[in-house]
């Protein structure tokens, strides 16, 4: 008897265990460093995996198909001494779209020259309000901007808590000797990527995640393709306020690397119309790709018969 209770208890928590992480992300750390030790990158990948994907970092329970997933790049460039190491960080954002085998990207952003610092067999804490190092601090806040992004893509708002709580790691950051925390280096660290999310002035960003996604790439499957694609057109919208409130914001600029391909596929498939629309705003937010845009165009040319047999939806598929 005695052991079955404990066989219950052990598997009520191994079950908790599988069904509580919130991340399904891929760590990569790699070197083009000549005659190194590959071994000792393995383990610093797979520390940070199991620092990822096996911590609990929201009080919230996610399901097996509920799980955030993406990518996190580290390829060690220069490693100066034992525990220094000198690095380009790629980051990557996922969502699968609902009633489809389709999977939109929401972030693709890239940090150059990322410094840490690592020894053999350390433990990797992290704190919200307390810097212990650049790399968990680092790795920290990309998740929770995940966790942002993510939830502002399902509900309205969904994300500002997980915003301030970046906000929290980058104030908690000020301290550190290394780059991306600080307001005066660049406009489009991690300083910005937090500021532009918490800023009042640019709170239409929310709603565009929200619109884009749950309201419109969430129901291209449906009957009603046309209202989904209009709610896309009232995000590309809400980008262009947005954007007039200030240009170059690294929240804009993340959202047109991530979506301007996408946004051309969707609408090619559109009515003249609304394609000029978009064009025009497209041109606006982001006038160094005017060419890419201008290719929503291509399909005006083809008689109204093959426009009705393309929806949107195989577009973008």
């Amino acid at each position: 008897m005695k052991k079955g209770v404990l066989l219950f208890v052990f598997l009520f928590f191994v079950i908790g265990n599988i069904f509580s992480q919130e991340f399904k992300v891929q760590v990569s750390v790699s070197t083009t460093i000549q005659g190194t030790d590959r071994k000792l990158y393995e383990n610093i990948q797979t520390a940070l995996n199991d620092f990822v994907n096996n911590r609990k970092w929201t009080n919230f329970t996610y399901k097996t198909e509920e799980k955030i997933e993406g990518s996190i790049i580290i390829n060690v460039k220069d490693h100066p001494s034992q525990e220094d190491f000198k690095s380009d960080l790629s980051i990557q954002l996922r969502r699968p779209v609902y009633n489809s085998s389709y999977t939109t990207t929401m972030l693709n952003t890239q940090e150059q020259d990322f410094f840490f610092q690592y020894q053999e067999g350390m433990s990797l804490e992290f704190d919200v309000n307390t810097y212990y190092n650049n790399l968990t601090s680092t790795i920290a806040f990309y998740l929770y901007y995940f966790l942002a992004i993510d939830a502002d893509s399902f509900s309205p708002s969904g994300g500002v808590p997980y915003f301030q709580i970046c906000q929290n790691i980058v104030s908690a950051a000020q301290k550190s000797a290394q780059k991306g925390w600080k307001s005066y280096e660049n406009n489009k660290n991690k300083y910005w990527m937090s500021e532009n999310y918490n800023n009042a002035a640019y709170r239409a960003m929310h709603q565009v995640w929200y619109n884009y996604h749950f309201l419109g790439l969430d129901q291209m499957a449906g009957d009603n393709q046309a209202e989904a694609r209009n709610n896309i057109f009232y995000a590309i919208e809400a980008l262009q306020k947005v954007n007039r409130e200030k240009s170059l914001l690294v929240c804009v600029q993340q959202f047109i690397d991530a979506k301007s391909d996408e946004i051309v596929q969707i609408f090619k498939g559109a009515p003249q119309t609304e394609q000029e629309k978009v064009i025009a705003i497209m041109c606006e937010i982001n006038p160094a790709n005017t060419n890419k845009y201008e290719q929503i165009r291509a399909t005006q040319n083809q008689s109204s018969t093959s426009k009705n047999s393309n929806s949107s939806y195989q577009n973008i598929k």
